[in-house]
């Protein structure tokens, strides 16, 4: 996650930048530019812890019995009255994996540290998971500390479309020592999912405040234009890094403040950055 420091970095100096060069359009657009590269790279690198919450879930689906190992134990349907645990209580089941991978023979693509993934309701409308982050270190030093909870609104979901509301609340420490409190709220609408035809939108707001120091950061859909993503235009890999449609407005502590608009649906990665001076520029993701 080296992106986070890149990222602190370019916070205080996008500050100077826009007491230094107010009367100046382009200084400004420019530096909102690169708040939002670097802002997107963040949120990119948190969707890397979410993809250990994603195995996790994929192991509990596939597995058919109890095990347990030096790294790795899995608990299969677990009576919540015998076990019960906080945020499971309209269940009567669930499965728990832990992954305990603290020492050097139990590395977990290139990440350590102790996951506790729980899951219910997997083949029902009531569908829940929770990943439990304990001093997770990623490949490029920074930790992890935090949760992760993930639940099928029953309400908007039908046959075809599933909508599910996701929540991350942590902190994020560097190599350095700083940390930083980072939290989203995220609802996710799937279409045909898992074919060529995928089309997800999100709805967000995310937040990232400074722990070691005072500033904030924050991102938000703007209302009835939420971002769109489409396996179509981008390949299996790749196609969550480049919404197509939908805005987000920006805002922070240190008065850099503008709207990102990623366009009309079409497959490009142009970018629409708009000002509060009303200004704009254009780029490609």
């Amino acid at each position: 996650m080296k992106k986070l420091l890149i990222c602190t970095v370019a916070l205080g100096l996008m500050a100077s930048c826009a007491v230094e060069d107010v009367n100046d359009n382009v200084s400004i657009q420019n530096s909102d530019k690169e708040n939002f590269e670097m802002f997107n790279s963040l949120d990119g690198a948190m969707d890397g812890f979410d993809l250990i919450s994603e195995k996790a879930f994929n192991e509990v689906q596939s597995s058919s019995k109890s095990s347990s190992s030096s790294c790795a134990s899995l608990e299969l349907l677990i009576p919540y009255n015998e076990n019960p645990i906080p945020g499971f209580e309209n269940y009567d089941y669930y499965s728990k994996m832990i992954l305990n991978y603290t020492e050097e023979q139990c590395q977990f693509d290139d990440w350590t540290g102790r996951l506790e993934y729980y899951v219910a309701g997997v083949f029902q409308e009531q569908w829940k998971d929770s990943t439990v982050f304990k001093n997770v270190r990623g490949d490029e030093g920074y930790v992890f500390d935090g949760y992760r909870v993930a639940e099928q609104n029953a309400e908007l979901s039908t046959e075809t479309t599933k909508v599910f509301d996701v929540i991350i609340d942590g902190v994020i420490t560097e190599p350095d020592g700083d940390s930083y409190r980072y939290t989203a709220n995220r609802n996710f609408t799937f279409e045909n999912r898992f074919t060529p035809d995928e089309v997800i939108t999100l709805e967000e707001s995310s937040l990232v405040e400074g722990i070691t120091q005072t500033y904030f950061m924050r991102s938000e859909s703007v209302a009835g234009n939420p971002l769109v993503y489409k396996v179509a235009c981008f390949n299996r890999f790749n196609f969550l890094k480049y919404p197509v449609q939908g805005a987000l407005d920006f805002s922070s502590s240190f008065g850099v403040n503008f709207n990102i608009d990623f366009g009309d649906g079409s497959c490009d990665k142009e970018v629409v950055l708009t000002g509060n001076d009303g200004e704009s520029i254009v780029f490609d993701l």
